[in-house]
């Protein structure tokens, strides 16, 4: 099991723990597939240019997973952790996977006033490639973290997020839309699903080379709310 994939079990382990013995935290997470269609390119630093397209690299359903933590102290940040598996099976080529694990803090700065909730923070993305025939890299990559969503009822949301970054060879965005139904009938723990659209365009620097891939698609996971 990758590095990264232990770290946000650990976490999310944690957060239950919290919230079991603090009536005031809420927690939420998910997990499920993103359809992910590839593209771009990854790039050499000599000069090198190998497009995802004419790797032969295909749409695969990719692992993610997300939680957070929301408190009552308003001089405490918040935070949210994500984590997102993109597998690359080239043809005629070595496979090789990027994990990326990312920790975000930020603030409320509405918390479902008239039914909409704001909220606006920091990303610290750590990337790790798991590659046959190459050696294994990891970067860190700082992006702002922005959040809106709406409930119109306690089970039905829309949300739109967006995660960017625009410094040195770093650049790009991450961006989300996506509607979701909770099954608030349920006592204590509410299961739920989401369905969503996503758009991973985030260009960094790791080891020798520069990412360049893109990935578009939709999304579905299962949820849990405490």
């Amino acid at each position: 099991m990758p590095n990264v994939s232990k770290k946000f079990i650990t976490f999310f382990l944690l957060m239950l723990s919290l919230s079991a013995s603090a009536d005031l935290l809420r927690v939420e997470g998910a997990v499920g597939l993103f359809a992910a269609d590839p593209g771009g390119s990854i790039e050499d630093k000599s000069g090198g240019n190998n497009s995802l397209d004419a790797m032969g690299i295909g749409k695969k359903n990719d692992v993610y997973a997300w939680v957070y933590l929301k408190h009552p102290i308003p001089i405490i940040p918040n935070a949210r952790i994500e984590y997102l598996s993109l597998k690359h099976d080239p043809s005629g080529s070595d496979s090789f996977r990027v994990d990326e694990l990312d920790g975000i803090l930020y603030y409320n700065l509405l918390d479902d006033l008239l039914f909409v909730t704001l909220d606006l923070g920091v990303d610290l993305k750590y990337v790790q490639t798991d590659a046959d025939a190459m050696q294994d890299e990891t970067a860190t990559v700082g992006l702002l973290y922005g959040r809106a969503r709406v409930e119109p009822t306690e089970w039905l949301g829309f949300e739109a997020l967006l995660k960017a970054t625009n410094y040195g060879d770093n650049k790009g965005y991450d961006a989300r839309l996506k509607v979701d139904y909770t099954m608030t009938f349920i006592p204590v723990i509410h299961p739920g699903v989401e369905l969503g659209y996503r758009i991973h365009k985030i260009q960094y620097e790791i080891g020798d080379v520069i990412n360049k891939a893109e990935y578009t698609g939709v999304y579905a996971g299962i949820m849990v709310r405490f």
